[in-house]
């Protein structure tokens, strides 16, 4: 499918629309408008849900740029090519005409949108199939939550500076009327979504389709992220309770066998319709590195095998989870794995109770343990809660660098500050500035910017 690239999200988010956004949009979403006119029976909406999964897999989403865009803010990746937006990233002082936060705006509404055209067709057709439902209601989700999580302020619950939510298939006229939600309304939505999609999903073997225990295990880092721990622990105790998933026997399975026991949602790629990220990965010199000094380093002088999967050439670290050549573009963008679901319960254990976190290094040391059995963290090694938030930040970075989590766990850690020397402000990145200037003040951009 054609990827089509617009500089305006609210009109991308006019995903099928014929007409013009203050002519800003001067290319028709042919594509989009036969997909509207194709949902009209239960084979063809299960065609439309396809659709979703291939949204997901655009060269500035999970395809490609919103994982490296999360390394470089969250300071553990470097940007060591000719690429502007990824100098921006890397420096953690994003400015409201960065590429990738355009771009990226663009893609999670574009998920939100076609969701949303799924549901509707449904309800217009009176077509049930609980499958189809289910998936549009997990993408909608997620579509949102990766827009509050990068544009929001998501860890202040009484913020008014959430996200636009949309559940109305917008056209030209609608999109142009929807303003920003606060945080705890945008929370709702997207845990509303989340919740009914787990009942009317069912469990399978796939790793590459949304299932129940995919929807569990976003339900757990959305209740993390939300600090609503006790919901957190207990969808987290869902999933690592359930016998079909379990820890691959060595850290690096998970990228040598899809699907394996671990994955609990992987993105899949194939050659035909490959990913991005080796483009950017393995070119020499890589657009994007990892950080030797303060990521690469530790990991090495530990012997820790999590460091095999980059490559250190003396002039910088190349990053070889997805390949080691530029044309290996089939590799799959781990979504979801239970090695995280350990460390989100490790997490709301420690924030439920700071002055004693037994029961939180035991999920914790559970992830170390694969990599180094030699050396577990110890009660002596966190005498406090700050000395255990940053062995976590340390253990979540190694388990899953560039797999798109550092720069929220900074922020979710309220580490920012420290690590990266930036304004309270740029915590959050900003709106693009197209996207105001195309609302016409109807979005506010976030203070500071």
């Amino acid at each position: 499918m054609k990827k089509i690239y617009i500089p305006f999200l609210l009109c991308g988010l006019l995903l099928i629309s014929a007409t013009s956004c203050d002519d800003v949009l001067e290319t028709k979403l042919d594509d989009e408008i036969r997909s509207e006119q194709a949902i009209t029976d239960l084979i063809s909406l299960k065609s439309a849900v396809v659709g979703l999964y291939d949204k997901m897999q655009s060269g500035t989403y999970y395809g490609g740029e919103f994982i490296l865009a999360q390394e470089l803010t969250g300071g553990i990746a470097d940007a060591t090519g000719f690429q502007e937006r990824f100098s921006q990233l890397d420096k953690a002082i994003v400015p409201t005409s960065n590429t990738y936060i355009q771009n990226n705006w663009v893609d999670v509404y574009a998920l939100v949108n076609a969701s949303n055209l799924i549901l509707s067709q449904m309800e217009e057709l009176n077509l049930v199939d609980n499958d189809s439902k289910g998936n549009a209601l997990f993408f909608r989700a997620l579509g949102h939550f990766d827009a509050l999580r990068q544009f929001g302020e998501f860890t202040k619950p009484n913020s008014k500076f959430g996200i636009p939510v949309s559940t109305q298939f917008l056209d030209a006229k609608t999109a142009l009327l929807l303003p920003r939600s606060s945080v705890a309304a945008s929370y709702q939505q997207i845990i509303n979504d989340l919740t009914l999609a787990q009942t009317l999903l069912k469990n399978n073997a796939n790793r590459f389709l949304v299932s129940k225990t995919v929807v569990e295990a976003l339900l757990a880092r959305v209740y993390l992220y939300k600090g609503d721990y006790d919901n957190a622990i207990l969808y987290a105790t869902k999933v690592i309770s359930n016998s079909s998933y379990q820890l691959n026997a060595r850290y690096n399975d998970i990228y040598d066998t899809e699907g394996s026991g671990e994955a609990i949602f992987e993105l899949q790629f194939l050659g035909i319709d490959g990913n991005s990220l080796t483009e950017f990965l393995s070119i020499s010199p890589p657009e994007v590195s990892a950080n030797f000094n303060s990521y690469f380093k530790p990991m090495s002088m530990d012997n820790d095998p999590r460091a095999n999967l980059y490559y250190n050439s003396g002039k910088v670290v190349f990053v070889e989870k997805y390949g080691s050549r530029d044309s290996e573009i089939d590799a799959n963008a781990i979504i979801i794995k239970l090695s995280e679901i350990y460390l989100i319960r490790a997490e709301a254990l420690a924030r439920k109770n700071q002055t004693d976190l037994t029961t939180a290094l035991i999920d914790l040391n559970v992830v170390r343990a694969r990599a180094l059995p030699a050396k577990p963290i110890l009660l002596t090694d966190v005498p406090d809660f700050d000395s255990f938030v940053t062995i976590l930040l340390s253990e979540r970075a190694r388990e899953l660098g560039f797999e798109g989590h550092r720069w929220f766990d900074v922020v979710r850690l309220n580490k920012a500050q420290t690590i990266l020397g930036i304004d309270t402000f740029r915590n959050v990145y900003p709106i693009p500035q197209n996207e105001i200037t195309v609302s016409k003040g109807m979005i506010e951009q976030n203070p500071g910017y």
